[in-house]
């Protein structure tokens, strides 16, 4: 039998064993052969890459599946054939072979072994310097975030040369993982070696406590984890604690302390220092459970007793409570301006527990040694102007209990601080501190509400054809085109090309030539900037199949059939018609910046087509009669007849006075493609669908979601936030129909902070003309229950500028709020938190209405959750504002079977009505 080791290797035969595409059968002809004798295959081994890597990008599936399944037998090669450890990294690092997989002789594919990797940079004919060098070339590769089939090559290639590697971040996130999977089920590299016969046998290691014992460089390499980022986040990982306490690293690292292999004075500094210097939460849990495993006593706390301070009060939450709880232990040996400092440190904080904690404390060393009170109560009134008013009311009583123990110096400065205190309590301020009570007057212009200023202007046109051909590039470059940007260049488009087509096409050729050069698989006809795509290809001459995406738009109306798809609906019908039926100009564009037409200028464009012999495109007419004031269209339609032009008579879409509740106990349903939907609780308007849905666009309006149908209320593709952005100039004087289309998003919103962007509607809403009615203020109760905080802020301007323009009913809105909160869908904190940015914003009157339409509705239910924060911002409004009235619902709360809290805060409200 010939021995094929000795033969050269020609690349015929080297390019067969890749296109046969098993690593394996490359691996056993190449292995044996010397790298010097594999030179002449280095640089077709290059090109070969080359050429299967711009095979991957063909957009052909057959053609990316045979480079695909190349590569692994590829990359072999490339490795087998490197000259220098920098061709073998390349080799082994390339973008496109990183995460291949490898082709099985049956059929198929697997993962790819590291373990094979490793032993292909192994071969007999390579010396310890490659390996040395290679091991460190791969160490500072590593990324960050880690790579572990990379680091076990670096490791395995370290331990075989006796290198010692750099701890750079990607290996010390290698490493610290790697001690993490050595007790389940997992071999060190160098009992893998041993098993393969390669070394001697090495002991074996069964948890991370014993594999961290005979790590060499222990002490440096966990005194660098605390510079690595998400070092931490391996230190609390979900699952140690099933392993037992040999595998968790806060109490293995807390073992080896107590034996002295690590410095225990050194890891509590370093772990204090992790902390201070803030970071993400789940990494700081990690070094949060070593400092508690580390347990520091009496003593170690107070040597580092302005750490923990520091802590408290600047570090994040968690970190911030640990330290406090550990200062509580020397409250009494702490020196008196530290604790001062400490208290003001952490009263300054948003979080309630740790004020009501610290409060505590400081009351309890006051009346252990009241001689403190000058130093403590200034700190104190730091909580004065806490946002929980529970904690604003505490620390006034505390510094009225110790007042008159301070000097008149310190008192006076806390009566001063008393005057940022919440307007409810500064009633029991002055009565408390002694305070004199000024005989001052409201402002009356303080806490109204800002002006309405009107909606913006509309955009100027393009100065010609080329500065439109730059902003029709970026509008098709937005990810949520402006609806005035877009109707000004839509409008445009239309009305160069009948102007001068020839010109527009030249100023559009290198968009065009461009979107040519970005090929796509499936063009995306629902966006509008993918239609816009289509009218770019009818204006430059090009083939489009606008027509057909028209017709899949209004007839899946299922799926795809929304409101939100009715700008993308007219941009493929001008693509459509921009040269079988081409008009002047489009009817439809907006004549004000809050989507409306003036009805003379439809009269006008409907003239000028008299004059050009043109028809107007249906979906265009029936958006533009869609942006006529209601009470014009007969006018409009009477002018339309003189010119011969017959206008549709039923352009207003249903309204909704009729309401579904769904609650949570509802089983799950079954939606579109066989995914199971949630059935969250929800309301929901109830089209009434006597009349006959019209056809074309405005039927896209017409046909309300039905919301007893869970597959198509919840189960349907959402509207995109490029597409709300759009829909309130869509229908502008008709913001109920447009609510009610937009209810599913705001019901997932409110449920879920999934992946969904933002919601651009509700403050493009507000500026509509259209008069707000139930199903507008369900929509904003929505949004104010919103999961994000972008969109609780959008509604937040919904009700600004609805108030100021005096077209919200607070008593509607806060009936909605209440029947949400009922439902748990509204979240007291997000409603009330946007609520109180209302009332600082000058809206005070506005939510003082909402919030006593919320408690009546929530008065026979006192043990309903947060309605005592609902008081607590009720009495901060009327005292502010001055109202004096009386809300009947108060008796109620004040009943003997309500809440101790409720109970309280609702005759607090109470005095200050009648007071």
């Amino acid at each position: 039998m010939t021995d094929r080791t000795s033969e050269t290797i020609n690349w015929d035969e080297a390019r067969a064993l890749i296109a046969a595409r098993i690593p394996q059968g490359v691996i056993d002809r190449l292995r044996p052969v010397p790298a010097a004798e594999l030179r002449h295959l280095r640089t077709p081994l290059r090109k070969l890459r080359t050429e299967l890597v711009r095979e991957l990008s063909s957009g052909d599936a057959r053609r990316f599946a045979a480079a695909y399944d190349q590569l692994a037998a590829l990359q072999f090669a490339g490795i087998l054939s490197a000259a220098t450890p920098a061709e073998a990294l390349d080799w082994l690092t390339a973008r496109r072979l990183l995460r291949i997989t490898w082709p099985l002789p049956g059929g198929g594919s697997t993962d790819p072994d590291p373990h094979t990797l490793l032993l292909a940079l192994l071969p007999p004919h390579r010396d310890a310097a490659f390996h040395r060098e290679l091991a460190v070339r791969l160490a500072e590769w590593l990324p960050a975030r880690g790579d572990r089939p990379r680091w076990l090559i670096t490791h395995g290639l370290a331990v075989w040369s006796g290198t010692e590697l750099p701890t750079t971040d990607g290996y010390m996130i290698g490493w610290v993982r790697e001690g993490g999977l050595i007790h389940h089920h997992h071999r060190e590299i160098g009992e893998w070696f041993a098993d393969q016969g390669l070394r001697e046998p090495v002991p074996r290691h069964h948890s991370l406590l014993s594999w961290l014992r005979a790590q060499p460089r222990i002490a440096e390499f966990v005194r660098r984890l605390f510079e690595v980022p998400d070092a931490g986040a391996e230190f609390a990982h979900p699952y140690a604690a099933n392993s037992g306490p040999d595998n968790q690293w806060p109490k293995v690292l807390t073992a080896l302390a107590g034996e002295g292999l690590l410095d225990r004075a050194e890891l509590i500094d370093l772990c204090l220092g992790r902390l201070l210097r803030g970071d993400r939460p789940g990494n700081l849990r990690g070094f949060l459970q070593l400092y508690t495993a580390l347990a520091p006593d009496a003593e170690e706390i107070l040597a580092r007793a302005r750490d923990h301070v520091r802590l408290a009060a600047d570090g994040a939450p968690g970190a911030a409570k640990v330290s406090q709880a550990a200062l509580r232990s020397v409250d009494a040996r702490l020196p008196a301006e530290l604790f001062a400092e400490l208290t003001a440190g952490v009263l300054a904080r948003p979080e309630k527990a740790l004020a009501t904690a610290q409060l505590s404390r400081v009351d309890a060393a006051l009346r252990r040694d009241p001689a403190g009170s000058d130093g403590l109560l200034p700190a104190v009134a730091e909580a004065f102007t806490h946002p929980a008013p529970a904690i604003q009311e505490q620390a006034l009583r505390l510094a009225a209990r110790h007042l008159p123990h301070a000097a008149p110096s310190t008192a006076e400065a806390v009566r001063a601080a008393a005057t940022t205190l919440s307007p409810a309590l500064q009633a029991d301020a002055h009565r408390l501190l002694a305070i004199p009570t000024p005989a001052a007057e409201r402002q009356e212009d303080a806490s109204a509400a800002p002006a309405h200023t009107g909606p913006a202007a509309l955009p100027a046109a393009p100065a010609g054809p080329f500065d439109l051909a730059e902003r029709l590039g970026a509008v098709m470059a937005t990810g949520v085109p402006d609806p005035a940007e877009f109707e000004t260049v839509f409008a445009a488009l239309v009305i160069e090309h009948h102007r001068d087509a020839a010109a527009l096409r030249t100023a559009l050729a290198p968009l065009a030539a461009r979107r040519d050069a970005n090929p796509a698989p499936v063009r995306d006809f629902r966006s509008i900037g993918g239609a816009l795509g289509f009218l770019l290809d009818a204006l430059t001459g090009r083939t489009h199949e606008s027509g057909r995406y028209t017709t899949t738009l209004l007839d899946r109306p299922a799926h795809l059939g929304t409101p939100a798809v009715i700008p993308s609906l007219r941009v493929h019908e001008a693509a459509c018609g921009i040269t079988d039926t081409p008009v002047p100009l489009l009817l439809a564009t907006p004549t004000a910046g809050d989507g409306t037409i003036d009805p003379a200028a439809l009269i006008e464009r409907l003239t000028a087509y008299r004059a050009a012999g043109a028809r107007p495109w249906p979906g265009d007419l029936a958006q533009a009669l869609l942006r006529v004031a209601p009470h014009a269209l007969p006018s409009v339609r009477a002018a339309a007849a003189g010119l011969g032009y017959d206008l549709p008579q039923d352009t207003a879409p249903p309204a909704s006075q009729r309401f579904h509740i769904q609650p949570l106990e509802l089983p799950e349903r079954v939606g579109v493609q066989g995914r199971a939907l949630p059935t969250v609780p929800r309301i929901a308007p109830l089209a009434v669908g006597a009349a006959p849905v019209p056809e074309g666009i405005t039927g896209l309006l017409h046909r309300l979601p039905d919301p007893t149908e869970t597959c198509r209320f919840m189960g349907v593709p959402g509207m995109s936030p490029a597409e709300l952005a759009q829909l309130a100039w869509l229908a502008p004087w008709h913001p109920e129909a447009v609510a009610a289309h937009v209810l599913p998003v705001a019901v997932e919103q409110a449920d879920t902070a999934g992946p969904r962007g933002t919601n651009p509607l509700l403050p493009r809403l507000a500026e509509v003309p259209g008069e707000f009615g139930p199903v507008s203020h369900l929509l904003l109760a929505y949004g104010l229950s919103a999961t994000r905080a972008a969109d609780r802020t959008a509604a937040l301007d919904f009700l600004l500028t609805a108030t100021a323009r005096g077209r919200l009913r607070p008593d509607v809105l806060g009936e909605w709020l209440a029947a949400l909160w009922r439902l748990s869908v509204a979240k007291p904190n997000r409603i009330l938190g946007a609520l109180a940015d209302a009332a600082r914003s000058g809206a005070g009157p506005t939510v003082w209405a909402i919030l006593t339409a919320v408690i009546t509705e929530l008065a026979a239910e006192p043990g309903r959750r947060g309605l005592a924060d609902a008081l607590v911002l009720a009495a901060e409004c009327a005292a502010a504002e001055g109202i004096r009235t009386a809300v009947p619902a108060l008796d109620a709360l004040a009943a003997p079977a309500a809440p101790q809290r409720v109970r309280a805060e609702s005759a607090r409200l109470a005095r200050i009505l009648t007071t």
